[in-house]
């Protein structure tokens, strides 16, 4: 028998209509599924593109004693100077430290009206020719004498940005492989109330030649239906959640460099949707293969 589109999808659409709550349901899980796993991705992505962008200043700040004198930090500063790693040593002293948090915060004056000259530590400015020599470098100025707890550097951001975020991000995925189970199974369950309702109507098909996927195809056609709204849905709101957070974050987060190009929305808009299509062949064939015995 030939391929008949039209014929197939009426059919499907049938099989919804008689297991309304069922399809519903399938649907609804499919969309928490690909709801989760879209935010997964959201938070990968923004996090990988904080981290390319901290690895871009690629610079050690060494907050220096304040019983150094000027003699000792300028040895140091010249010692500094001819690591090969290095690009450029600058000073920053106590009085451009206050100046610059003062000038960071101009629109926040209440954060150092309180904050008076020799708070903030004066500072050697080490630019590195190469993000992935910082761990280097800092060994280097532990041995010259400075405290690991007086070093500040993009790797002890990137690590401590990676820790905090790694566990919150594979519960997502790992709650997305729940939702995926659950997902295939309802939509299973729900091409099985199908075929079982119209069994009847199947055995008269089977009996004037109807060919085995002939048979099948509504119900596959049925269970990519209703996976279909499920995850279309879910992914435009993980694109429209992306343009929320993206547009608050810009005002509520200046500082952390969050990015609207981190994201390609067209690339996870296309990659949720073939998930959400995956679950909805996946359980219709599933189910065709386990209770289609006809």
């Amino acid at each position: 028998m030939r391929f008949n589109f039209g014929f197939f999808m009426r059919e499907a659409l049938k099989n919804i209509r008689t297991n309304f709550l069922m399809s519903i349901t399938a649907a609804t899980t499919t969309f928490i599924c690909i709801l989760v796993l879209g935010v997964g991705l959201l938070v990968s992505s923004h996090v990988e593109g904080i981290v390319g962008s901290v690895q871009q200043d690629v610079n050690i700040e060494w907050y220096l004693s304040s019983d150094m004198s000027q003699e000792e930090i300028d040895e140091m500063e010249g010692e500094i100077s001819s690591f090969p790693e290095v690009e450029n040593v600058s000073y920053t002293s106590e009085e451009e430290a206050l100046t610059r948090f003062q000038d960071t915060f101009s629109d926040n004056p209440e954060v150092y009206q309180d904050i008076s000259e020799g708070v903030l530590p004066a500072s050697l400015e080490i630019q590195l020719n190469e993000a992935e020599d910082a761990d280097a470098v800092a060994g280097k100025l532990e041995d010259a004498g400075a405290a690991p707890a007086d070093l500040n550097y993009p790797q002890q951001t990137i690590e401590r940005l990676n820790a905090a975020t790694g566990y919150m991000i594979w519960g997502l995925y790992g709650a997305t492989a729940l939702f995926l189970v659950s997902s295939i199974l309802l939509i299973s369950n729900a091409i099985r109330l199908s075929i079982f309702a119209r069994r009847n109507e199947i055995e008269v098909m089977k009996l004037v030649g109807a060919s085995d996927s002939f048979v099948r195809t509504p119900f596959v056609f049925e269970g990519l239906l209703q996976s279909i709204v499920g995850a279309g849905l879910a992914a435009l709101v993980v694109v429209w959640l992306n343009y929320l957070f993206v547009d608050w974050s810009q005002s509520a987060l200046p500082y952390v460099p969050v990015a609207s190009g981190a994201v390609d929305t067209i690339l996870i808009l296309l990659a949720l949707v073939i998930v959400g299509v995956a679950i909805g062949v996946i359980g219709s064939f599933v189910s065709v293969t386990r209770f289609l015995r006809v």
